[in-house]
Order: structure tokens, then C-alpha cells, then sequence
């Protein structure tokens, strides 16, 4: 794998569009679509905010043979995590649905279907 498969790849992990990467960085959509194809390496100063934005090393990105850093969850986060492991099985997947209708309505998709 190379470097422009790693970062798309990691990119689509963490559901993150090139828009959000281009406008984050500051590098331009053609440079990073570029970089994603293979076509070009990432300058330095790309690197270095790719490396922030994907929560991932440089060495990674060059060479894919580090580890991709933790994400560190938020307070809110954690909080979810303790009340969501709480919960009944029936109650979790009631709630994973409802983050699931509430993801689909912030992107503008189709509301998953279910069965009551």
C-alpha cells in the first residue's frame, strides 16, 4: 500500500471528506487528490496536518509501519460510553438506532428502515 492508499484509506475510516481535509490543512482539493491517487507526495506542512487530521504518524503515512494514534474520546463521549454500557440489549439497539436516524437526517440520507 502506498502513501496516497493509506491516507484515502484512513480517510474513509473516519468518514472524513476531502473537503474537510482540504479546508482543515489549508492544501487545495486537486493537491489532495493528487496525493490520494498517487500522483504527488505530500509536502511537509501536508504531513504534518494529515498526520493531526487522520490521528496518525508521519512515519505511518510515509512508510505504514507505525501505529495509528488513539483518538482520545471527549467528556461527552465518555459519558455516553458509561450510560450506553448500562443500558439493556434491547435499549442499546433502540439507541443506536436513533443515533443512526439522527446521523441520516445531519447528512441528508435515507433514514435507515426498521421493524418495531
Amino acid at each position: 500500500m502506498d502513501v496516497g492508499d493509506r491516507i484515502k484509506k484512513r480517510r474513509k475510516e473516519l468518514h472524513i471528506t476531502q473537503t474537510q481535509i482540504t479546508e482543515t490543512i489549508g492544501i487545495s482539493s486537486g493537491n489532495l487528490s493528487g496525493i490520494e491517487s498517487g500522483k504527488n507526495l505530500p509536502s511537509a506542512t501536508a504531513l504534518l496536518g494529515l498526520s493531526e487530521i487522520l490521528h496518525v504518524s508521519i512515519d505511518w503515512i510515509l512508510k505504514g509501519d507505525s501505529q495509528i494514534l488513539e483518538i482520545p474520546f471527549t467528556e461527552q463521549e465518555n459519558h455516553l460510553i458509561n450510560i450506553f454500557r448500562q443500558l439493556s440489549d434491547s435499549e442499546k439497539e433502540e439507541l443506536v438506532l436513533i443515533a443512526e436516524i439522527k446521523k441520516a437526517k445531519a447528512t441528508g440520507k435515507k433514514i435507515p428502515h426498521f421493524e418495531e
